[in-house]
């Protein structure tokens, strides 16, 4: 592999092995280099000509950074961990973000999600930190339906979209070039994902090999996710988001949490036990169009988040827990969330959890519980001891809001 970093002042450095940083980049005192009017633009390039190219890059700081796929720019920042020292690998987390769809909302205002975040706290000591952003100007300017083309700040994991699949080529040459990075030292062992709406939508079809139509993609061959969580409307989608021919063997553990008021998804159908609930009467539209127990939508059809009164009808953490090899054993009710347990049938190491989050809509503030989910993998080896007491209790922390 060849590794290149430029300067502004067009000099050119061709390295071998993994990316090395200028020290001017980041072996700098906090009074110098991080307040300096040129910063020093860096690449990280691959063999298959793949390049990470930062404007800077510094471990004080969130780091904006691109990488071309199929003539497109595509962009991400990595925030690393107070602690970072490069000579040790630190897990890493990919955040992807919901649909920032509306005509309001302008390149740069898809693309300020790239920064650090006050939601992100919880992961800034041990983490390395990337997100995601859907934002390619290959989409649509003006944004649109699904079905018309979609729209810049969304994640394309829709059927119909055969010829548009650079998204996936996205997540897979970044992560291929992360982990030939020296100084972005990740654990591959220790890889999880956050996804909200559309993004856990993109995130589940990920790690489920991706769209059916998707070929010599290379998805999960050399990594895997070890853990994701999923918020917002992040239900299954029946053959198109779900387990199929080209899923991997290697499946990660799932924290799938939930607002029961959630108009994107819905837990089946009249609730006989606990409170009583319709969900049908928060689907929108409503009431929803039900076939053989699936919602119909215009991205196809829609398994429940969770059949309430026959836990083993087809559901989205019903089929999780089948193929997780997994099953049902009851739940938990706390002052603000309801928690479904799925112990192993056998030895499954995975881990499925399920939280609907009561009086809650789409937008959920649970970061405190993904990130502390991840530690139970990448610092307790999986012992979930500490975490189950944690979330089994009540719990004074405000989970209803919007997501940033």
């Amino acid at each position: 592999m060849k590794i290149r970093i430029r300067t502004q002042a067009a000099a050119l450095f061709l390295l071998s092995g993994a990316m090395m940083l200028l020290p001017a980049c980041t072996r700098v005192s906090a009074d110098e280099s991080r307040d300096s009017e040129t910063p020093t633009p860096v690449s990280s390039s691959q063999s298959d000509d793949a390049e990470l190219v930062f404007s800077s890059l510094d471990i004080a700081q969130t780091n904006r950074g691109t990488v071309n796929i199929n003539g497109y720019d595509r962009h991400f920042s990595v925030t690393f961990p107070t602690s970072y020292n490069r000579e040790e690998a630190y897990p890493v987390v990919l955040f992807f973000h919901g649909c920032m769809c509306r005509p309001t909302v302008n390149d740069e205002g898809v693309l300020r999600y790239l920064d650090w975040s006050p939601r992100l706290e919880p992961y800034k000591d041990d983490f390395i930190v990337v997100r995601m952003s859907a934002f390619s100007e290959k989409k649509p300017e003006v944004p649109r339906a699904p079905e018309d083309g979609g729209a810049r700040g969304m994640w394309f994991w829709h059927k119909g979209f055969e010829a548009e699949r650079d998204d996936f080529a996205f997540v897979h040459t970044l992560l291929n070039a992360l982990q030939s990075s020296s100084d972005i030292n990740i654990d591959p062992e220790n890889i999880f994902g956050v996804g909200h709406s559309s993004g856990a939508i993109f995130l589940l079809s990920y790690v489920l090999g991706g769209p059916i139509d998707l070929t010599d993609a290379g998805l999960n061959d050399t990594y895997s996710f070890r853990a994701i969580s999923v918020t917002g409307g992040s239900d299954l989608r029946e053959g198109i988001v779900d387990f199929k021919g080209n899923t991997p063997s290697t499946l990660p553990s799932v924290f799938h949490i939930q607002g029961e008021q959630d108009q994107g998804l819905w837990f089946n159908g009249q609730e006989t036990g606990k409170r009583g609930i319709n969900f049908q009467e928060f689907a929108n539209p409503s009431p929803p169009t039900i076939i053989d127990g699936l919602r119909e939508t215009v991205h196809g059809r829609t398994y429940s988040a969770w059949d309430e009164n026959t836990p083993s009808n087809p559901s989205s953490l019903q089929r999780w827990a089948e193929h997780l090899d997994l099953e049902y054993s009851g739940y938990e009710e706390y002052s603000q969330y309801y928690l479904y347990n799925f112990p192993p049938v056998t030895t499954s190491e995975n881990v499925l959890i399920g939280m609907r989050i009561k009086d809650c809509g789409h937008g959920i503030v649970v970061d405190q519980y993904q990130s502390d989910f991840f530690r139970t993998f990448a610092q307790q080896d999986g012992d979930f001891r500490a975490f189950d007491s944690e979330i089994s209790r009540d719990t004074a922390m405000r989970f209803c809001g919007n997501r940033r």
